[in-house]
């Protein structure tokens, strides 16, 4: 599960090493020099990519749908010798509902086909269900936050395009907010909501 904050910054950073790694397996297999010192890499029979979103309306069928039958095109003809690449599964629905499809997901991937891949989440919850799997690596784009403070819209976020282990700490969408000139009045009510999200979540935890 590759985790990262939001897809603004992202989209530079995780996304291409998303291609990068599908162009080196295809360039690689193909007997091509690849742009790394080394490389040792199993053979693989296809590559599945599932990734950024489109519709296909004059078909009747919406992003949500078009994400679904992508994956369920993975799921049904992947194998444990197969690439996969999915990014943000389960975005165009509900929360509860895209949480539980790309758990599902995961789930098939990792313990029937058992088939490498890379899989981008923004659903934080998610990666804590497989943070013990064994089969299962965790990794995030490294950030350097200058002014960390608790109004996250006056922090500064510098993504450093390298990839390490563990899950993202933090989200930082209301850095992209400010960027975005998004008015102040409305970023600090945002923040005041989401510090309440975050109180009944974890209320709701101690809870159970």
């Amino acid at each position: 599960l590759c985790t990262y904050s939001f897809r603004f910054y992202s989209v530079v950073s995780y996304r291409t090493g998303f291609f990068q790694c599908g162009l080196v397996v295809i360039l690689a297999q193909l007997g091509c020099y690849v742009p790394a010192e080394s490389l040792r890499l199993s053979p693989v029979n296809r590559v599945f990519t599932r990734l950024g979103a489109s519709d296909r309306i004059m078909s009747g069928e919406s992003t949500f749908f078009v994400e679904l039958s992508e994956t369920a095109s993975i799921l049904l003809h992947a194998t444990n010798h197969s690439l996969v690449l999915l990014d943000e599964l389960g975005r165009g629905t509900a929360t509860y509902d895209g949480t539980a499809i790309a758990s599902a997901v995961v789930k098939e991937l990792s313990e029937k086909i058992c088939c490498r891949t890379l899989f981008s989440t923004h659903y934080h919850s998610l990666v804590e269900d497989y943070t013990q799997d064994p089969a299962v690596r965790l990794g995030h784009m490294a950030c350097m936050v200058e002014n960390e403070c608790e109004d996250p819209s006056q922090e500064t976020i510098t993504f450093l395009y390298k990839f390490i282990r563990g899950a993202c700490p933090k989200s930082y969408g209301f850095n992209a907010a400010r960027l975005a000139n998004i008015p102040e009045e409305v970023i600090q009510s945002g923040h005041k909501k989401a510090r309440k999200f975050e109180r009944s979540t974890v209320s709701l935890r101690i809870f159970k």
